[in-house]
Formats: structure tokens, C-alpha cells, sequence
């Protein structure tokens, strides 16, 4: 089984634990980020655990992550607009939550739990803050709003890193993550040239390998020239 093949099976594992009959009957179900989906599965390749706890690793920081981002999809128009959807919304976040605790309590990993659960009070604070700030100090067209997404975004990743003893691979997840966010021209177009100019720097760090990577974009042969025909910019292995 290659790469795409193990990540993929990973994936439909935790869409099942993810089903509930009743709130998939209004909600579309959850669309998982593949470059946060990648750093994960690149983190937990090298920690070379037993298949079925890798799973429920995967499983549970993949759960919180759609958690949070389900919180998000509160602010989208035709959801804040009906009532049952937005309470559906709020409900079915929950549930990955619960998910995500209920996993890793059978890992029994108190450090990972801790840093995980500390990564999304931090995430949620800050994008408080942002919110707030961009309306009287940041703008968002500056390279510290940009900095602040690119923190917020990264965070849950780069926070399992360091429970995992893999602190040397954050600079990579935070550039990776960023230049992931902002690959299509469209996206590209909605920066500032301070911005542009940001993002282009981070993109030739990895290009260049000045940030360590996880030893699977090495094998993968991982170049990020390519990345417009994969979403996860790596070969197929």
C-alpha cells in the first residue's frame, strides 16, 4: 500500500467515526484540508507507532481539527441564515470534540491531550483577537495579519509536533501550511505585495530546504514546483 493509499484509508476510517444518521441528513459532510492531512500523517510516520494507535492519532487530531473548522462554517451566509442548520452546526462540532477526547483517552496520552486542548483555546483567542485587532490596529493587507492566519492555522499541527518531540519540523509546517493556503492564483491575487512578497519568501525556504522536513517528503521526492497537480504536492510514491 502506498502513501496516497495509507492516507486515504486513514481518512475514510475517521469519516466513519464521524457519521451520525441525524445531523447528516441537513449537513454536508465534514471536508478534511489534504495539506493538514499530509502533516499529519508525516508526523506519525515518524514516530513508527502500531498501525491501530497511528489511526486513532490520526483519527483524533483530524476530529478536532474538523471541529474547529465546523465551528467556522457558522459564519457562512445560508447556515447563519436557518436556524436548525446553525444549531446542527454548533452540535455536530461538539460531537467531533467528543470524539477526539473519547480517542485519545484510550491512548492515554496526557501530554498530547494537553497540548491539544491548549492549541484550541489559543486558536480561538486569537482569532478573537484578530477579529478585533483588524478593525482598529491590523490591516489586512499587512504582513502581521497574514502572520496571525498563518499562526492560527498552523497551530494544531505545529502544537502535536512539539508533543511528539518534533519541534524541528514547526518552521516547515508553518511555511508549508501558509504557501498550501495561498497555491491558487485567486488566492494570490486577494495579497498585498507585502503580503506576496512574504508568502514567495516562505515558499523559496522550502523549495530551497532551508526549514527541516519530515523525512517522508524526502522519499515522496516532494516538490513543491508540482503541487498545482496534487493537493498534498507530493509524488504518488
Amino acid at each position: 500500500m502506498n502513501t496516497m493509499e495509507q492516507i486515504q484509508r486513514l481518512k475514510q476510517h475517521t469519516l466513519l467515526l464521524m457519521q451520525h444518521g441525524y445531523v447528516d441528513r441537513f449537513l454536508q459532510p465534514p471536508v478534511f484540508k489534504e495539506s493538514k492531512v499530509f502533516i499529519t500523517y508525516c508526523l506519525l510516520r515518524e514516530l513508527e507507532l502500531d498501525e491501530a494507535v497511528e489511526a486513532e492519532y490520526f483519527s483524533s487530531i483530524t476530529l478536532i481539527q474538523s471541529a474547529l473548522d465546523r465551528h467556522d462554517d457558522i459564519l457562512e451566509e445560508h447556515i447563519n441564515e436557518n436556524k436548525k442548520k446553525r444549531q446542527l452546526v454548533v452540535l455536530s462540532g461538539d460531537y467531533f470534540s467528543s470524539l477526539y477526547y473519547l480517542l485519545l483517552s484510550h491512548c492515554e496520552n496526557l501530554d498530547l491531550i494537553s497540548k491539544l486542548s491548549s492549541a484550541v483555546q489559543e486558536i480561538n483567542e486569537k482569532k478573537a483577537d484578530l477579529h478585533n485587532q483588524s478593525k482598529v490596529k491590523f490591516q489586512t493587507t499587512s504582513v502581521e495579519y497574514l502572520k496571525a492566519i498563518q499562526k492560527i492555522d498552523s497551530l494544531l499541527l505545529t502544537k502535536a509536533a512539539e508533543s511528539f518531540g518534533l519541534h524541528t519540523y514547526i518552521p516547515f509546517i508553518e511555511r508549508y501550511l501558509l504557501v498550501s493556503s495561498y497555491h491558487s492564483l485567486d488566492t494570490r491575487r486577494r495579497l498585498s505585495e507585502e503580503q506576496l512578497d512574504y508568502l514567495k519568501t516562505c515558499e523559496t525556504e522550502i523549495k530551497n530546504k532551508a526549514v527541516e522536513m519530515p523525512l517522508l517528503f524526502h522519499r515522496e521526492g516532494y516538490n513543491l514546483e508540482y503541487s498545482d497537480k496534487n493537493d498534498l504536492m507530493l509524488g504518488e510514491g
